[in-house]
C-alpha cells in the first residue's frame, strides 16, 4: 500500500492555521458525523475536534506519538487524542470515515500515490477533504531574480479531480482561489519563500530581491478539493478509468 509521508515543509503556523478554519467551514455544508478521522499534513486538530469532539483521530505525523501521561492531560483538558498509526496499517484500511489533508499534496512529486493512499484509508460513503498549494503559487517569483517556485507537484486543481475519479472516488468537487501576501520590507518576503517551500535559502539572489520596488507581494494559488467513497468502490479499467452505475452514488444533501 502506498504511504502517506508526513509533511516536511515548515508551512507558517498562521497560514496553515487560516486554510484550516477556511476549510472546515465547507463542513457545515456536508451532513457527517465521522467516528474515526485520519489527518494528515499540516495540522491544527484543535479545528476539527470543535466540530467532531467524540471522534477518534488518527495521525502518522511523529508529533501525534503521545504518552499515556499525556493523552490523559489531554483528556482532561478537552483537547484532541491522537493514535499515532501509519496508513500501511492493515487495521486502518477502509476504516476511515473521514481522511482530512491540509496543505500536502504540493509537496508529492507523485500525487497519484498519495491519492491512492487516500482510497485506501476510506471506507464507503466517507469523505476526502484536501487543500494545497496551486501551481500559480509564486507565480511573480518567475519574475524575481530567476527564481521559480519548487513546489513538488504542478498539478492544478483539472489534474487532481481527473486522479480521483480515476482511483475511484465520486463526485470530486474542486475549486480555487487566490490569496495575495504584501509585505511592508524584502526580509518578510524573503522569509515567506523559504518558510512556504518555495525556494531553498541558499538559492535566492538577495541583491536582486532588494532592488526590488513596492509594492512587495506574493501570490498563493490554494485549490481545495473533496470527494465521496460511493457505497459500493468503483472498478477500474485497464485504462485507468473508473466506471459508476448511476445508483452507487452517494449524494450528501441538506
Amino acid at each position: 500500500m502506498p504511504t502517506l509521508p508526513t509533511m516536511t515543509s515548515s508551512i507558517p503556523h498562521w497560514f496553515s492555521l487560516e486554510i484550516t478554519k477556511r476549510m472546515e467551514e465547507k463542513l457545515s455544508i456536508i451532513k457527517l458525523i465521522p467516528q474515526h478521522i485520519f489527518q494528515s499534513g499540516s495540522l491544527h486538530p484543535e479545528v476539527i475536534y470543535q466540530r467532531y469532539p467524540k471522534a477518534i483521530n488518527y495521525s502518522s505525523d511523529k508529533r501525534f506519538r503521545q504518552s499515556i501521561f499525556r493523552k490523559l492531560f489531554l483528556k482532561l483538558s478537552k483537547q484532541p487524542v491522537f493514535k499515532f498509526a501509519l496508513p500501511v496499517d492493515e487495521a486502518l484500511r477502509h476504516s476511515m470515515d473521514l481522511v482530512w489533508s491540509n496543505l500536502e499534496l504540493h509537496i508529492h512529486s507523485s500525487p497519484e500515490s498519495l491519492i491512492t493512499a487516500w482510497e485506501k484509508l476510506l471506507k464507503p460513503e466517507a469523505l476526502l477533504m484536501f487543500s494545497y498549494l496551486g501551481p500559480d503559487t509564486g507565480k511573480e517569483l518567475r519574475q524575481i531574480a530567476g527564481l521559480e517556485p519548487s513546489l513538488s507537484s504542478s498539478w492544478d486543481m483539472h489534474d487532481v479531480g481527473d486522479a480521483l475519479t480515476k482511483s475511484g472516488f465520486a463526485e470530486p468537487v474542486m475549486d480555487m482561489e487566490y490569496i495575495t501576501l504584501k509585505y511592508d520590507n524584502h526580509d518578510l518576503l524573503i522569509k515567506d519563500i523559504v518558510e512556504l517551500g518555495l525556494s531553498v535559502a541558499g538559492s535566492i539572489d538577495k541583491k536582486k530581491i532588494f532592488e526590488l520596488q513596492q509594492p512587495l507581494q506574493l501570490t498563493l494559488e490554494i485549490v481545495y478539493g473533496h470527494a465521496w467513497m460511493p457505497k459500493q468502490r468503483l472498478s477500474k479499467s485497464n485504462m485507468g478509468v473508473a466506471t459508476i452505475a448511476i445508483d452507487q452514488i452517494i449524494r450528501q444533501k441538506n
